[in-house]
């Protein structure tokens, strides 16, 4: 073991954008729906702007509000293009939970961490995001999983790495925190937790951690 491994024994990361992320954006995902049912490209983009601008936006704690959040968000374009119906088949085909899937070397990753290290995520997200975990299957392999949703603090904040400190157990001189943003970096930092960037132009999270010799 090197001696970065000793001293580190917590990994915090992020998850969407890190662990896994989806292929086709929110609006792309929307416009491909509705293209395929005949709908011109100025008509959507005209309604997904208008229905973003009358949907009120405010923190969501919980399933049920993120469904009438999005139901008023999709119910919203599925009016502007004339027919309501549309709206439970965008909320079911074109949420963002539906589409998320693993960067290829995390699985393996993943397992081979959680020989020597206790992992957590910290992510900026909605409730839906604990679902993809599951969906995925990955759950087994954190000791947390720290969403915004349910702490009520959001990244860069220094209250949600406080939280996910205390939840997991871990000292923050044994710590460190992954993310693809760099401003949640600096506010990891600003706790006192190490933080690595991860450019995913340039390379995947299994390089990162040989790099940092993390990992062997």
């Amino acid at each position: 073991m090197t001696q970065v491994q000793e001293q580190v024994k917590f990994i915090f990361l992020d998850a969407g954008g890190v662990l896994f992320d989806t292929p086709i954006k929110g609006e792309g995902r929307i416009r491909n729906l509705l293209m395929g049912r005949g709908y011109q490209l100025s008509a959507i983009d005209a309604a997904i702007t208008k229905a973003k601008h009358h949907t009120k936006a405010s923190f969501i704690t919980n399933w049920n509000e993120e469904e009438i959040y999005y139901k008023s968000l999709y119910g919203g374009i599925a009016r502007e293009v004339g027919d309501e119906r549309l709206t439970n088949e965008l909320l079911y085909l074109t949420h963002y939970a539906v589409h998320c899937e693993l960067f290829p070397e995390v699985i393996d990753l993943l397992e081979e961490l959680s020989k020597n290290y206790k992992l957590a995520v910290i992510s900026n997200a909605m409730p839906s995001m604990d679902w993809v975990f599951d969906k995925l299957g990955i759950r087994q392999y954190f000791h947390t999983i720290i969403l915004s949703a349910f702490v009520k603090e959001v990244k860069p904040n220094k209250a949600i790495y406080e939280i996910a400190l205390e939840q997991a157990k871990a000292r923050k001189e044994e710590s460190i925190f992954i993310d693809d943003k760099l401003e949640n970096i600096e506010g990891a930092e600003r706790v006192g937790i190490r933080g690595l960037y991860l450019d995913r132009g340039k390379k995947n999270l299994n390089d990162l951690m040989h790099e940092e010799q993390l990992l062997k």
